[in-house]
């Protein structure tokens, strides 16, 4: 149970819960196919979801222009900015909630901000929402039915994220206007107001998909280390200065991102970095990073 209620309106967890469950329930089921023959078109996807209750009273701000199918899926560094600073009252409480940006994806489509076809755009040769519904409806392989699943949990990851296989992790990597939020709030923290910082920052945690969530993964569910802000903010200003005065480095690389988060974690375990200044912090990263 949930000891704080969000102001923000969010589905609710028990019914949206259950309204996944039953839809990842057989790969390839008739009501799978049925789903993505209703995510080809907003209004009946509107419709559909309409029956899930919701919660909370208080609507969010939408992003204040209508996206392309890229920009939605993988917005540049300017849209994500004008994406936080238009949900700047939202709290990490609310941020990692699935159901919250479920809501808030679903009143995007409805506002015409974005089209409910764009959920299940994923890249690879078939790049567009649209010709993957297609082309995987039409596929009788037997290859077919893991693909129409494959599919109809594209669409739910970027709707909220799919914590039933990745947990909360899902929602910070898989949901566009989440990863925006959660993205733009470790640059504002870890520069805060040095805007050249904050440029660096931003460009290194932007690395690429896979980077982005192993660095997730380290500094927010793994590590204890980084439960400490002034801990995680100069381990971002040590990583993305180095990275910017060494672009060939490992530590551009998943792996390099991991040795430095151990390397980090070692030095917590030896001494108590929390009672650290924020300068005696960024030394000591420094010079942990120069040597990862």
């Amino acid at each position: 149970m949930r000891s704080l209620r969000s102001p923000f309106k969010e589905l609710s967890d028990t019914d949206y819960s259950k309204f996944r469950k039953e839809l990842l329930r057989v790969k390839g089921s008739d009501r799978q196919k049925q789903f993505l023959k209703i995510v080809r078109d907003t209004a009946a996807f509107l419709d559909h979801v309409s029956f899930i209750p919701t919660d909370g009273m208080d609507d969010p701000a939408l992003a204040p222009e209508r996206m392309t199918e890229s920009e939605y899926k993988d917005p540049p560094a300017s849209t994500e900015q004008t994406l936080y600073t238009s949900w700047d009252a939202l709290t990490p409480a609310v941020a990692c909630r699935s159901t919250f940006w479920a809501k808030l994806t679903i009143e995007h489509i409805r506002a015409g901000r974005i089209e409910s076809v764009y959920l299940a755009a994923n890249g690879g040769n078939l790049p567009g929402g649209a010709e993957r519904v297609d082309f995987v409806l039409d596929d009788t392989t037997v290859q077919g039915p893991k693909r129409i699943d494959d599919c109809v949990r594209t669409v739910l990851r970027r709707l909220g994220g799919l914590p039933e296989v990745r947990g909360n992790r899902s929602v910070y990597v898989d949901c566009p206007f989440a990863r925006a939020w959660w993205r733009e709030r470790m640059v504002n923290q870890a520069a805060n107001g040095n805007a050249e910082m904050a440029a660096v920052v931003r460009t290194v945690i932007r690395t690429n998909q896979t980077y982005w969530e192993k660095l997730i993964d380290r500094i927010v569910f793994r590590n204890s280390t980084f439960g400490s802000e002034n801990i995680r903010n100069a381990f971002l200003r040590a990583l993305a200065q180095f990275v910017q005065s060494n672009p060939a480095s490992e530590l551009t690389s998943s792996p390099g991102l991991q040795r430095f988060c151990r390397r980090a974690a070692t030095y917590q375990g030896s001494r108590e970095l929390s009672i650290l200044s924020d300068g005696e912090l960024d030394s000591l990263m420094g010079d942990i990073v120069s040597t990862t």
